[in-house]
């Protein structure tokens, strides 16, 4: 999980069955594709685990379905979460964008003695890929091409890439719209990566009674 292989998954509710086999309230599972194993988020914090002073519990992602192995903590501090270890090693803090913060909102990723890293809504790339298509949509509408269905693609990826240097290193991609992530093992903890993806759904979840 902490490998430097470039890994692709997504984090979704869990099955109907999924719940009743673990030991804990399980509220989603991070789910890699090509065989890298499950990971399991747990609302609140593994027992008897000290809460750092000032932070609310929020979830635990755990190895197994049990509460024997767990891989990260994510405790919040308004809208900025802290990921820790088990021994209570601090892996990033995640810092989320405001409600009102609609255009392109930011999200960063900061981690001890590492660069930062940090996303803005849609990457550029996919904002000028969406706008190019969209005359010949125009005109495939108007020719009745498509039965008169217009139909416009918006800008697919939110990308955390390094904020220094000449040649910016993607280490997160996201589609947007879904949870689907690819990380790019060298330059981020899968860990971090997951918790990221857990963290970019509380928002939602938080007026989830699932």
């Amino acid at each position: 999980m902490d490998s430097s292989a470039k890994v692709s998954f997504h984090t979704t509710y869990p099955s109907k069955s999924e719940p009743d086999e673990c030991a804990f309230p399980l509220r989603w599972v991070v789910r890699p594709y090509r065989g890298e194993p499950f990971a399991y988020a747990a609302a609140g914090a593994p027992p008897n685990w000290a809460l750092p002073p000032g932070t609310e519990p929020c979830y635990t992602l755990y190895r197994t379905k049990d509460t024997s192995e767990p891989i990260v903590i994510l405790v919040a501090q308004g809208r900025q979460f802290t990921v820790l270890t088990p021994d209570h090693h601090v892996l990033a803090e995640l810092r989320l964008p405001p409600p009102e913060q609609m255009w392109r909102p930011v999200r960063e990723i900061v981690r001890p003695k590492q660069p930062l890293l940090r996303a803005r809504g849609a990457t550029v790339r996919s904002i000028i890929r969406s706008v190019l298509f969209l005359p010949f949509l125009i005109i495939e509408s108007l020719l009745y091409l498509t039965d008169g269905d217009f139909v416009f693609d918006p800008p697919t990826r939110t990308a955390w890439k390094t904020t220094r240097g000449v040649w910016k290193r993607t280490a997160l991609t996201q589609r947007i719209g879904s949870p689907d992530y690819r990380v790019y093992g060298k330059h981020l903890d899968h860990r971090i990566a997951y918790a990221q993806s857990v963290a970019g759904l509380w928002r939602s979840d938080s007026d989830d009674d699932r």
